[in-house]
């Protein structure tokens, strides 16, 4: 009786052990093109759903420099559930071409995930 309730906790803690959430992105590049300056900031959404079986905390998206920005529900996505990201660049008084990332920290395996936004600023006419 011993060993059976040892081998059903060790399967159960098993089983927990591999229980996670993890992303899947609809894309992990977004290219804005070529775009001349007329707003302040270019924004786009990086759809992504929760394939893992525990709910999907992101705690911080780090981005390259002040001019990127994120924007993201601090609510757990659950599994099978659909979340976005939002990115943004101020290119406001820029030009030329930009490469810019956003690593997500979040609850997955790995806890590092990476977003680009890319394009080119035209300079005005």
């Amino acid at each position: 009786m011993i060993r059976q309730i040892l081998i059903v906790s060790l399967l159960f803690i098993g089983a927990n052990a591999f229980a996670q959430a993890d992303f899947k992105f609809e894309k992990t590049e977004f290219d804005f093109g070529s775009v001349t300056e007329k707003d302040d900031t270019l924004w786009c959404d990086f759809k992504f759903k929760n394939i893992g079986s525990e709910p999907l905390i992101i705690s911080e998206i780090k981005t390259a420099c002040e001019c990127t920005l994120a924007d993201w529900s601090k609510k757990p996505v659950m599994p099978g559930k659909e979340g976005v990201i939002k990115a943004g660049y101020k290119y406001k008084g820029k030009s030329g071409n930009y490469n810019k990332s956003l690593t997500i920290l979040a609850n997955t395996l790995p806890a590092m995930s990476q977003l680009t936004i890319k394009g080119v600023i035209l300079a005005p006419k």
